[in-house]
């Protein structure tokens, strides 16, 4: 099916209403409630057999029966329309209390105020962030890419309820660690006796600090030694994100930074901004030198903001393997443009050699990771867009994209755009057995004049897979050097190393489809008319195409199974609702799937008897 070649204008529609309009109360209840029933923690029912278009829903959380106009989309997920929404005897519902709903659900009364206290912190942090934003007047984010954008995203996750929440977080560290609000900040510096100091480093001490550093700030580094009674020879220096060296000295970890013998060497060196992550900081003092990302013990979203300890010392051996298959795949340069924002040092805090300290817990609170800018990747004339710019809406009531979709037609831009996103990570995990966990944090579409060229992926470390019996003959396991044998002891599915294809399915399909492009996919429909089973449609002849051009891939794809009935995939807030439960996954209908008939409606598999 050809995609239209006439772009109309945005529509006056839901989502410009939503993005432009609705209150932090608002949007986070919305969320909470599009969450709960597409995770079916909440069951609920259609009224109508009305399976694409708007329809009513009827639910009942506890004791309290719902009704809403929604619309169930691709994967199944839903939007809903809160104007329409009641809720018990409460109409309009939006005034309904989140501790009351909060308290229907099914969860431990401690699960309950946990992901209550983090609603209300997201609330309170918005309009705090929100206001400060505002009083800065408006900004043409449309100008700006690679790392001034990142920090200028400041929507938040689109699906997640808790997602500004950011816990930990008191007084004026909201504004001054925010990458919403931040100016740039030092880092804080510390001396770590190198027998619990895992380095990764590409060169000697001295010679990677006066890389990374420049020679006076080098200098003032080892100055800072002398100051603080520290040896060089028996000390390393690490950098700290400044809250968190805070709290880990004024906190219960204090005793244990003094029994190791770490020492504050206090900030020095560049300054810095928080990207949307929140731990990846970007140099503003010299924007073309390395992202540093250092570990945060904030709870935002689903998690809370530590360094896994042994991925640590592995995200540079991790890139160097990445790249490695790309350097011997030609496809990745003329089919398939990709390009990597490798990790390529890293230090942390390891006790493991010397538990008579005491000092079990400071593995992941104390580590460091660099990583490639994004402007050392770029070619002249282009611009680095981190993905989920493209689905936000701007002041002016038009999409980022619309300057784009009205120069080059909405169908060619979104066809190239699709295929530069897509294309990359399926030809990576259908040929060479590696899932890459593309989100739209994780991934910058490299574009000139807003024409798609190339995707650039970004953070390793912690969001790689392969299994051992989907790797190909020409592809090896990544190599660890002297921790090799932590992974090769390890049970499949804890670390890299997964049991089965399945699970590269899972990771690829969830953050680039599920919860990455079926944004693109609803914004695109509620700005341009342009219907979200035509969008799947397209997804599916891209990887129908891809199969048919690499027939030697056939039964590999067989094994993906990409393009089943129905899928399985994460349940992010019963992880929050219900930890002790075993299966944090529930299937989905695909609507990439190949039968005539696939539908976005859920699985019937809710216990209807229970709705009103």
């Amino acid at each position: 099916m050809a995609l239209r070649e006439q772009t109309p204008s945005p529509m006056t529609g839901l989502s410009p209403v939503i993005s432009l309009t609705e209150s932090p109360t608002q949007r986070v209840l919305r969320q909470l409630l599009e969450a709960l029933l597409f995770e079916r923690l909440i069951p609920y029912r259609p009224c109508n057999d009305n399976r694409s278009g708007w329809q009513w829903l009827s639910f009942r959380i506890g004791s309290l029966p719902g009704r809403c106009r929604a619309r169930v989309r691709g994967f199944g997920r839903l939007r809903l329309d809160m104007s329409t929404l009641t809720l018990g005897q409460e109409q309009p519902s939006t005034s309904t209390s989140l501790a009351r709903l909060v308290g229907q659900l099914p969860a431990a009364s401690t699960q309950q105020q946990a992901l209550l206290k983090e609603l209300v912190a997201t609330i309170g942090n918005t309009e705090r962030l929100d206001a400060l934003y505002r009083a800065r007047g408006p900004r043409e984010r449309r100008a700006l890419h690679g790392e001034a954008l990142d920090c200028a995203l400041h929507e938040g996750h689109p699906y997640h309820p808790c997602y500004k929440s950011r816990l930990g977080f008191q007084g004026d560290d909201l504004v001054r660690y925010s990458p919403e609000t931040s100016i740039g900040f030092r880092l804080h510096w510390v001396a770590v006796p190198r027998r619990y100091l895992d380095s990764q480093l590409l060169a000697p001490d001295l010679a990677f600090w006066q890389s990374e550093l420049g020679r006076e700030q080098a200098y003032l580094l080892r100055a800072a030694f002398h100051r603080a009674g520290v040896d060089w020879q028996h000390c390393g220096a690490l950098p700290t994100h400044p809250w968190q060296w805070q709290q880990l000295c004024q906190g219960p970890q204090a005793s244990r930074l003094s029994a190791l013998g770490i020492r504050s060497l206090g900030p020095l060196g560049d300054r810095y901004r928080p990207g949307q992550s929140l731990r990846s900081l970007f140099n503003v003092s010299r924007p073309a030198n390395a992202c540093i990302k250092l570990p945060l013990g904030i709870h935002n979203t689903s998690s809370r903001r530590h360094l896994e300890p042994h991925s640590v010392p592995s995200a540079p051996a991790i890139s160097r393997w990445l790249e490695a298959i790309l350097a011997a795949d030609s496809q990745f340069d003329a089919a398939y443009p990709l390009r990597l924002l490798p990790e390529y040092a890293s230090l942390g805090v390891n006790t493991g050699r010397d538990r008579g300290t005491g000092s079990a817990g400071l593995e992941g609170e104390l580590a460091a990771i660099w990583r490639a800018s994004i402007s050392s990747l770029l070619n002249d004339g282009e611009q680095a867009i981190p993905l989920n710019a493209l689905f936000q809406w701007q002041p002016d009531g038009m999409p980022f994209i619309h300057p784009w979709v009205e120069h080059y037609g909405l169908g060619p831009w979104l066809e190239a755009t699709l295929k530069a996103v897509i294309l990359p990570v399926w030809h990576m995990l259908a040929a060479h057995g590696v899932g890459l966990e593309a989100h739209a944090q994780n991934s910058l579409l490299v574009v000139r004049d807003g024409w798609p060229r190339a995707l650039m992926l970004r953070d390793f470390h912690d969001s790689v897979e392969y299994a051992r019996d989907y790797l190909p003959p020409a592809t090896p396991e990544p190599d660890f050097g002297p921790r090799q044998a932590l992974y090769d002891q390890a049970p499949d599915d804890q670390y890299y190393r997964m049991s089965g294809p399945e699970a590269l399915r899972e990771l690829v399909m969830d953050t680039l489809f599920i919860f990455n492009l079926s944004e693109l996919a609803l914004l695109l429909d509620e700005a341009y008319g342009f219907n979200e089973t035509r969008f799947w449609d397209r997804v599916r002849t891209i990887l129908t195409d891809y199969a048919r051009q690499h027939p030697y891939l056939t039964s590999r794809l067989h094994r993906l199974a990409w393009d089943q009935s129905t899928l399985q995939t994460e349940s992010l807030l019963r992880r929050k609702l219900q930890p002790d439960n075993q299966s944090h996954c529930l299937r989905v209908i695909n609507p990439l799937a190949s039968g005539p008939d696939s539908t976005s409606m859920p699985p019937t598999d809710h216990h209807h008897e229970r709705l009103p």
